[in-house]
């Protein structure tokens, strides 16, 4: 009787954010991916939300007893978090705060800021228009009449 070989697993599909194949075209690539904006009104929202105001730790995040799993969420999702260990009532717990100097977690936070709002670059696309679709609404509505 023959002894079996050894079979390693592999996964049907490759994990687009841990991919590390090469692509066909390089240089039409983004030189940084913008992290992924949380929800808002999740407590990974939350928790990022406190990672930009400042240093935060589990006894300062008032939200949840899992900062440290939506830390990890965040980092996963792309953000560059710092940590830094500190003493607190004679124990050893981690401080987390964002890097604001990695180049895709300031595109991140640039996108927080323009969400909801108008981007600067179209600004000027919607004062050409604006006077063209009153032009058509007064066209339309004369028919209407």
């Amino acid at each position: 009787m023959k002894t079996p070989g050894t079979h390693t697993a592999v996964p049907s599909a490759v994990d687009k954010r841990h991919s590390t194949s090469a692509d066909l075209f390089p240089e039409l690539n983004p030189a940084f991916r913008a992290p992924i904006l949380p929800k808002s009104g999740t407590v990974k929202a939350k928790a990022l939300a406190a990672l930009i105001a400042g240093p935060v730790s589990q006894p300062t995040f008032p939200h949840s007893w899992r900062l440290a799993a939506y830390v990890a969420e965040l980092i996963d999702d792309g953000w560059v978090v710092l940590s830094k260990d500190i003493a607190f009532h004679g124990r050893v717990i981690a401080e987390y705060r964002i890097d604001p100097q990695d180049p895709a977690t300031r595109a991140g936070l640039a996108a927080m800021t323009q969400r909801g709002f108008i981007a600067p670059h179209l600004l000027g696309l919607l004062a050409v228009s604006a006077p063209a679709v009153a032009a058509l609404v007064a066209i339309v509505w004369g028919w209407l009449a």
